[in-house]
């Protein structure tokens, strides 16, 4: 209610899209208020999902947002299959990883998707067929080949494989005797 009175529409047909926009424009000096308030910084699909709005995704032209069972935020299905199998997996990862500036490589603030517990970062490829999305992976693979970060690229052919591509991560299962079964994802 506070926020309508600072509205200065006069025609009450567009004040409700007043109200959308003024929600929906990013105001920096309120960051700290946030995460003071709520205990942390949030994403706009963490929002949607702590909402309960987000349960089977958000679909846009470039993928579905959701939110994996860690609570991270996920651009694709892919990603969200892959963060679930690394948090089921007990595969320590942090999410969007910044790589190092380069004045060449990386001038824009490129990201990983993930970073793990031993500098490796991972990519899920989602659209390695469009052309632009394939020149910034190239960029992020020359910038990860320069700088000596070791990058492992995943792609939906992938998904089948991950016990095995991330079978060096896999914490060592306690000595039991008997045959494990790999937690499920």
């Amino acid at each position: 209610m506070a926020q309508l009175n600072r509205l200065h529409v006069s025609d009450p047909d567009i004040a409700d899209a007043a109200m959308l926009c003024r929600f929906l424009i990013p105001r920096p000096a309120l960051a700290t208020l946030r995460a003071r308030s709520y205990g942390t910084a949030r994403s706009w699909a963490q929002w949607l999902h702590l909402a309960d709005l987000l349960e089977g995704g958000l679909r846009t032209s470039r993928g579905t947002i959701t939110v994996a069972t860690d609570g991270n935020p996920c651009r694709s299905m892919l990603e969200r299959h892959v963060d679930d199998f690394l948090h089921h997996s007990g595969i320590a990862h942090d999410i969007e990883p910044a790589y190092p500036r380069h004045p060449d490589l990386n001038t824009t603030g490129l990201r990983a998707d993930w970073l793990l517990h031993d500098g490796t970062y991972v990519e899920a490829l989602g659209m390695p067929e469009e052309p632009a999305y394939a020149a910034k992976v190239a960029r992020k693979r020359e910038l990860a080949r320069h700088t000596g970060i070791p990058l492992l690229t995943l792609t939906a052919e992938d998904l089948n494989r991950l016990p095995e591509i991330f079978a060096a991560w896999l914490p060592a299962a306690p000595a039991t005797g008997g045959a494990t079964t790999p937690a499920p994802f």
